[in-house]
């Protein structure tokens, strides 16, 4: 082999090294950039289901404040209706009790069965009274327990809701996580 041959095979030997090195650094680089690539996706992922994790943990308490203070506004409203009716029976019981004092002293001018129809209405009175108290609990009691039956209503539909929206993050989640699979085995060649 001449000299000049013996040259031109080491200078094609030496650019064939420089291309495979090349070609090597540019696949290795390549490489990074599609890791570095999956990782941005799978931290996107992971950053979305958590999002999502947190949002229905605020939906949630959100709901369940909502429930706690719509009971509160109905127990209160009870409240006030039978101490609304209390004091109607008590100014009935008052009314008649004036009554029978305006009717006794009638009795004494007059007579015994003045007295005795005083007595009858007093009775009378005291029963109604009786009766519209007993009224008031009847309606306060179908009052509360149709304000409990709403609030159980609400927080059915709240936790409907809820499950839902714990439904929905997990398909994403499981969504994004197959799809960065299947990238990784794209680029990897695994199946």
């Amino acid at each position: 082999m001449s000299e000049d041959t013996k040259g031109l095979n080491e200078d094609m030997l030496d650019n064939t090294n420089d291309g495979v090195e090349n070609t090597t650094d540019k696949m290795s680089a390549k490489a990074s950039e599609l890791a570095n690539d999956a990782k941005e996706a799978l931290s996107s992922a992971k950053d979305k289901a958590t999002e999502f994790a947190d949002e229905a943990g605020e939906k949630l308490h959100d709901l369940s404040d909502a429930a706690k203070d719509k009971a509160s506004d109905l127990a209160e409203d009870a409240k006030e209706t039978y101490t609304e009716a209390k004091e109607k029976a008590k100014e009935i019981a008052e009314e008649a009790s004036e009554k029978i004092g305006e009717f006794a002293d009638t009795a004494k001018a007059k007579a015994s069965d003045l007295a005795d129809d005083a007595k009858e209405t007093y009775s009378e009175a005291k029963e109604k009274a009786q009766e519209l108290a007993g009224e008031a609990g009847e309606k306060l009691s179908e009052f509360a327990d149709e304000a409990k039956e709403k609030a159980s209503k609400f927080a059915d539909v709240a936790e409907d809701k809820l499950e839902d929206l714990a439904e929905d993050a997990k398909e994403t989640y499981t969504e994004a996580k197959e799809k960065t699979k299947g990238f990784f085995q794209k680029l990897f060649g695994k199946k």
